[in-house]
């Protein structure tokens, strides 16, 4: 190596100036999503009987939220909210093209089918974003944001893809369970299966990723299926009762957790990585599990509180103070500016951003700014205020809730305060208008 001259040695060590506008290395960036993973599933949120403690560790050292939403109370809108900054029924949704389809026998004309659409390119992707900044991003997992070649994760700024298309695949055999029975198992932009359980497989490739890519600054999006169905544990034809497979698939993904997190200590990047866990939505009902939503009313796809409040960890030693939980109220459209301030990335002009800069959050330096929130799957709604929280189907409102008296949404006082409920609903009507209804 050679030594630096001795002139400018002495100007650094003499010019306080000088040493702060040598730029400080960006800080490495992984986002593990677990699939349909409920507010209640883990220890550190309470499960009695679940064991995760490589989660519980992020949580005991970094920071947990207990009023964290995803977007949408299903995979696809939370994960489209994700990739843009914005409220998914914003994004420019569009059919397939007459490129040639991910799936051969899939292709379908019939525009009711949700695999036929996707998030248009003229989206500003978060990978794309990050990409300006230097940063080297991977998709390891679940895509989930079109099944046609044109929607494919590197044709919308990934750097590299390993995982799949659909909903969710066989845990063993990598074959697709929604939209398509193929094999949907991929190594950027070919078909190539890998025999192992699909869980393990993505943290073999995340960690193979990170050892890769320690010398510059990086983007993992790491999206697990688990728990998500089909419900398969790592001994392939198990017979087990669901509740114990449920329960087994969490504590794999756990595992898996705490080996990403070793690896990032391995290569002595944990002091410069921010490592997030959250869900995409609530858990869905599974027989004999207690619990997955906690206290929670309501499953996936639901607008009450089980579809969409979720866990959510972020892990920054040095950087976010360790031992807090927080009641801040916030969403995952909040990640793209998040992780574009921390890349020093700016989107255009004019582009409308929903979301909110956490950082000032995760630092214990501010709390989230009040906010209307809204939700919105197929006809049925929900609009957030403050502690009030309505839902609605179509132009009915049908509940309202004070959460910060009733988390698990038992009083329905819409009777009791219908000029709460008149309020609240006109700011749901006022959204649509702005955002649409897809």
């Amino acid at each position: 190596m050679k030594s630096i001259p001795i002139a400018i040695a002495a100007l650094i060590h003499a010019s306080p100036s000088f040493a702060r506008e040598v730029p400080a290395a960006k800080p490495n960036i992984v986002l593990i999503m677990a699939d349909d993973l409920g507010y209640g599933s883990l220890g550190c949120y309470g499960h009695p009987e679940v064991k995760t403690p490589h989660i519980d560790a992020l949580a005991a050292t970094g920071i947990r939220f207990t009023d964290f939403h995803s977007n949408g109370a299903m995979c696809t809108p939370t994960r489209a909210a994700l990739m843009t900054g914005r409220y998914q029924q914003r994004c420019a949704w569009v059919p397939d093209s007459d490129l040639t389809p991910l799936f051969s026998k899939q292709r379908s004309k019939n525009l009711k089918q949700r695999w036929a659409w996707g998030v248009s390119k003229d989206e500003l992707f978060l990978p794309e974003l990050l990409g300006q900044s230097g940063y080297r991003s991977t998709l390891i997992g679940k895509w989930h944001l079109g099944y046609d070649r044109t929607f494919h994760p590197m044709n919308q700024g990934f750097d590299e893809f390993r995982g799949f298309i659909s909903g969710a695949v066989d845990y063993h055999s990598h074959v697709a369970v929604s939209g398509s029975s193929e094999l949907d198992w991929w190594k950027n932009q070919k078909i190539e299966n890998k025999e192992g359980y699909a869980t393990d497989l993505l943290t073999r490739y995340a960690t193979q990723f990170i050892s890769e890519n320690k010398q510059r600054p990086f983007f993992a999006y790491l999206a697990y299926g688990a728990p998500h169905t089909p419900l398969q544990g790592r001994e392939a034809g198990q017979k087990k009762p669901a509740a114990e497979v449920y329960q087994e698939m969490i504590e794999i993904l756990d595992e898996s957790v705490g080996l990403v997190v070793q690896s990032l200590r391995d290569h002595g990047l944990e002091k410069n990585t921010l490592v997030i866990l959250c869900s995409d939505n609530g858990g869905a009902p599974t027989k004999g599990f207690r619990a997955a939503n906690g206290v929670l009313n309501g499953n996936k796809g639901s607008m009450t509180e089980g579809g969409h409040r979720v866990p959510f960890i972020a892990n920054w030693p040095g950087v976010i103070p360790g031992g807090r939980t927080s009641e801040d109220v916030v969403m995952t459209m909040d990640f793209l500016p998040t992780f574009a301030r921390l890349a020093d990335a700016s989107t255009p002009e004019n582009h409308k951003i929903d979301g909110i800069d956490l950082m000032p959050v995760l630092k214990g330096e501010a709390k989230a700014p009040p906010r209307n929130l809204h939700w919105l799957f197929g006809d049925s709604w929900a609009v957030r205020k403050g502690s009030w929280k309505l839902i609605g189907k179509g132009e009915r409102p049908q509940a309202l809730y004070h959460l910060e008296d009733d988390l698990s949404e038992k009083n329905n006082i819409i009777k009791q305060k219908p000029e709460m409920a008149d309020e609240l609903f006109a700011l749901h009507r006022k959204w649509i208008a702005e955002v649409g209804d897809q």
